[in-house]
């Protein structure tokens, strides 16, 4: 999620040691080689996107985090003529696709449906990922096919959830488009376009008793839309700092909006001028009708100063404890849960790396439960180690998947939650005490539950995404597993590995090596990152290496599988190509599974396709 620079001499270097073959001697070019490319290599946690990936990124979305957002801080380093240059390299000029071209295919005037929808990205307010309403089972799931695709426009990532109803699916770009589209034939209802780009999965609620999509943008806005016709209703700025960005997907109860908030200090540390850090997370409830904040509640106090690194810079804390995840609702109590992230500078506090219960009327914290204690973390430290690490130096075992609200057999409520470390975490729903707790994944920066986990009746699918080889301390774990949501006992299985050989020009790229290939054969990625899901009889979970698989719930066969990574002639005529899969994961819902393939980040391979499969008749 987060792009880094190197200190000076680094940059220097940089221009040795990473060259892009073909790149011409303008100045913006140069400015990429000097100050770039160094970090924008490679496939570690400090890696961001690469230049192709950049390139295929929409212009707003470009100057967005130069100007305002991650990359500000090394971009303010650049006279105005210096940024103007990097951007003209960078932004490739393209025709709007704000109306898709080239398809063959009209919609008809039917009304959008929402009898029956998955409305969020937990698939309802528990954020279970389960999902009842289907006729996709083990006996036949081997029969999806292919129906059609849609090409994002302008983005190389595909991160933000769809809403699905009967007939109708909701897709939305980072680069701030947002489609309602047949669920049939993946023609056009209707097209919204942004004035920011976009970077949470959408929800479907109401305004005024209408339906209406909640979607956040990158400049710490909540927009809703009239989900009916697609213009837009409100919009709400809710950042609580500069720093302050929206991740989690905003979520509805009655009339009010829970919106998390995270923030991008923990990047902005990287600069050793940076004063770090001031930023915390938070939750903000709103009015739906009109998006008037009603409470906040913070999950740090207001940082102060601490101490003058080695750089001479001030430091500030406490800070941080981001809040990743979509808040999961309890109307029984009153409250919803939330996952946090690490502290961003020292001193690390009690609320990082913790499940949190809130009080939905009052924003007044019930109970929280931490599952790694003393964890500041920021991207100043790991190997490129800046004066701006916390003292501390954590492992950034946050909570990033969503908690999740389920019922023991014995009848208890429980909230169980997936956690970055590899652990799996259920408490009591009314003390937050303890119930369980399992370590499936080694964990790591990358590593551990990343972005959800799915909850049946019996089963709990956690997705490991430990990345790299074993190594002295460190003994990855990556793959799917099936744990017993009584006890925490694992009941199956699936190990992810490579299962091919490089072919020589895909080999990892080295010093001099010159630009890889986008799309190898035998990705070097192949951990299972993205949000799981779950059927009554199947486990759906997605990988880096751009697989989609389905499981069968019981014991872990595999069922079926399609390897996404290729390119689409799609509905809509935008040039598409699938890569790897991450963030949400696959959605299935009566004869239909949806995927978004494509995510070009930490050196993944980038995409822009939504693809949507339906049974075939044998």
């Amino acid at each position: 999620m987060i792009q880094r620079v190197g200190p000076p001499l680094l940059r220097i270097i940089a221009v040795f040691w990473f060259t892009y073959p073909g790149l011409s001697n303008e100045p913006g070019a140069d400015i990429y080689e000097t100050r770039c490319a160094v970090c924008h290599t490679g496939n570690d946690k400090n890696a961001g996107p690469s230049l192709d990936s950049i390139q295929a990124m929409s212009g707003a979305e470009i100057r967005f985090t130069l100007r305002e957002g991650k990359m500000k801080g090394h971009a303010s380093s650049l006279s105005a003529p210096q940024l103007s240059s990097l951007l003209a390299f960078l932004v490739t000029e393209r025709s709007d696709p704000a109306i898709p071209n080239g398809s063959s295919i009209s919609c008809s005037n039917e009304p959008i449906s929402f009898a029956t929808s998955m409305t969020s990205w937990g698939f309802n307010d528990k954020n279970t990922r389960h999902q009842e309403h289907t006729s996709i089972n083990t006996h036949n799931v081997d029969q999806l096919k292919l129906a059609w695709s849609f090409g994002l426009p302008e983005t190389s990532t595909a991160r933000s959830q769809p809403v699905i109803t009967d007939n109708t699916v909701f897709v939305a770009s980072t680069s701030g488009h947002v489609y309602a589209l047949d669920r049939e034939r993946g023609c056009e209802r209707w097209h919204f376009r942004s004035e920011n780009p976009l970077r949470t999965s959408l929800t479907l609620g109401t305004v005024k008793s209408q339906p209406a999509l909640f979607v956040g943008d990158q400049r710490r806005g909540v927009l809703a839309i009239d989900a009916e016709k697609g213009r837009l209703l409100w919009r709400r700025e809710v950042g609580l700092f500069e720093a302050s960005m929206l991740t989690g997907a905003t979520v509805q109860h009655g009339n009010r909006l829970f919106v998390p908030i995270s923030a991008f200090g923990v990047a902005l540390a990287q600069n050793p001028n940076y004063e770090c850090c001031k930023s915390h997370g938070g939750v903000r409830a709103l009015d739906a009708d009109t998006g008037n904040i009603l409470w906040t509640a913070h999950m740090t106090p207001n940082a102060e100063k601490t101490y003058v690194n080695s750089a001479g810079t001030q430091m500030w804390g406490p800070s941080g404890a981001p809040v990743w995840t979509t808040p999961a609702i309890d109307p029984k109590r009153r409250r919803i849960y939330i996952g946090t992230g690490e502290n961003t500078s020292t001193p690390a506090t009690d609320l990082s790396d913790a499940i949190v219960a809130i009080d939905m009327d009052t924003g007044e914290i019930v109970w929280s439960y931490q599952g790694t204690s003393g964890d500041a973390f920021n991207m100043a430290c790991g190997w490129r180690r800046g004066p701006s690490c916390p003292k501390e130096n954590g492992p950034d075992f946050d909570f990033g998947a969503s908690p999740v609200i389920a019922t023991l057999s014995d009848g208890r409520d429980v909230i169980v939650a997936g956690q970055k470390s590899g652990d799996v975490h259920c408490l009591d729903a009314n003390s937050g005490d303890l119930i369980w707790r399992t370590k499936v994944g080694q964990g790591s920066a990358l590593g551990g539950v990343h972005w959800g986990i799915a909850v049946s009746e019996k089963h709990v699918v956690v997705p490991i995404a430990d990345p790299g080889s074993p190594r002295s301390g460190y003994q990855p774990t990556p793959g799917v597993y099936a744990l017993d949501l009584d006890t925490g006992e694992v009941i199956w299985t699936h190990k992810a590995v490579r299962g091919c050989t490089p072919e020589a020009n895909e080999q990892p790229r080295t010093r001099r090596r010159g630009a890889r290939n986008r799309w190898p054969s035998c990705p070097r990625q192949y951990a299972f990152s993205a949000a799981a899901s779950s059927t009554p009889s199947l486990a759906l979970a997605s990988a880096l290496n751009g697989h989609t698989m389905a499981f069968d719930l019981s014991d872990g066969t595999v069922l079926w599988e399609d390897n996404t990574v290729r390119s689409y002639n799609t509905v809509n005529g935008v040039e598409a190509h699938g890569g790897a899969i991450d963030s949400p994961g696959a959605q299935i819902m009566d004869d239909m599974l949806f995927v978004q393939s494509g995510y070009g980040m930490f050196g993944q391979m980038p995409g822009n396709v939504l693809l949507a499969y339906r049974l075939q008749s044998p």
